[in-house]
């Protein structure tokens, strides 16, 4: 008796880790679609970016992250005073004037229920904004107020409306010369502090 209690407190503690683990972690984009064009392009790396392959000196190249559906994303009931706004961030690189990374958070709505189909840039963050130099940097972009909904009761902290639309980044990585090295490590969409 006391091996399946045991047994069984221990499968409770893997799900309840596996819940909290699972929670949030797709408001980060971490699996991208590289371009089909532009396969031969990119080199994905063991720290688990991206960039431009070294034995390219001058191009450029699209990868696409899709936004996940995740309760922080969403608009908060209980008490929307305690979360922070929505940000956008994107951790890159960008070395110089040889290299720039432009990422373009797009929101793309169905009009199932009525409303316009419409496809709209919710935000955009350009590394040329940010300090250069060989290693990498969190860069955060502001959110266009086209693009998300606030709580209407509580008129609290604002959300991303996934009842009739999609959320995507999409990454452009610039080399102009050999001597640029753009490079893009995670992206996603996060809720500031309160």
């Amino acid at each position: 008796m006391r091996i399946r209690v045991s047994l069984l407190a221990a499968i409770l503690a893997c799900v309840a880790a596996v819940a909290t683990v699972q929670a949030d972690w797709s408001s980060i984009a971490a699996t991208a679609a590289i371009d089909e064009g532009d396969r031969l392009k990119v080199v994905l790396n063991n720290d688990g970016s991206a960039g431009i392959r070294s034995t390219i000196s001058s191009t450029s190249a699209k990868l696409r992250f899709s936004v996940v559906k995740t309760p922080s994303l969403l608009v908060t009931i209980p008490r929307p005073d305690e979360v922070g706004s929505l940000v956008f961030v994107m951790r890159a690189r960008d070395n110089g004037p040889a290299a720039r990374v432009i990422a373009t958070l797009k929101r793309v709505t169905f009009g199932y229920y009525g409303g316009p189909q419409r496809a709209d840039v919710v935000a955009v963050i350009d590394s040329d904004d940010h300090p250069q130099g060989d290693g990498w940097l969190t860069m955060n972009g502001s959110l266009n107020s086209c693009c998300w909904i606030r709580n209407r009761v509580t008129g609290g902290a604002e959300a991303l409306n996934f009842l009739d639309s999609a959320y995507f980044v999409e990454i452009q990585l610039i080399k102009n010369s050999a001597e640029g090295n753009p490079g893009v490590l995670a992206v996603g969409v996060l809720r500031g502090e309160p």
